[in-house]
């Protein structure tokens, strides 16, 4: 899906898809795949809606990243036919699961300046005029 700005209505669609799908999770203790814990950030559905991209954020071994989101693209067609209940659209969006990695790039990032604002106060703490 090309990054554009969204309209109303596939920001609507989207909050709708992500809403459901926690429900889904929660209700049915998908939650937790071999022993990851799994969390829906966000959906971002095309601008036909005929297609959703779900971005998820795997908390747990990270050898285990990949096998959770394979997982979970094997689960796709109960997802949608769980969603057909919950939502209505003329067609369900097809879904596709994505690690979102955007939490461990942070993550990296604090502890790269947080590294950096130790090297600064201890150079200020020697500079300091008596």
């Amino acid at each position: 899906m090309k990054s554009q700005i969204k309209s109303q209505r596939q920001l609507q669609i989207g909050e709708n898809i992500k809403r459901v799908m926690s429900e889904i999770f929660f209700r049915e203790d998908i939650s937790t795949i071999s022993g990851c814990l799994i969390t829906i950030l966000e959906a971002d559905v095309s601008p036909d809606a005929k297609a959703a991209r779900v971005f998820v954020d795997v908390f747990g071994n990270e050898e285990m990243h990949s096998v959770v989101i394979k997982k979970l693209n094997e689960l796709v067609p109960h997802f949608r036919y769980q969603l057909a209940k919950k939502i209505t659209l003329r067609s369900v969006p097809e879904i596709i699961f994505t690690l979102d990695k955007s939490g461990s790039r942070v993550s990296s990032l604090e502890s790269l300046l947080s590294e950096e604002a130790k090297k600064f106060n201890k150079k200020n703490v020697r500079k300091k005029p008596k």
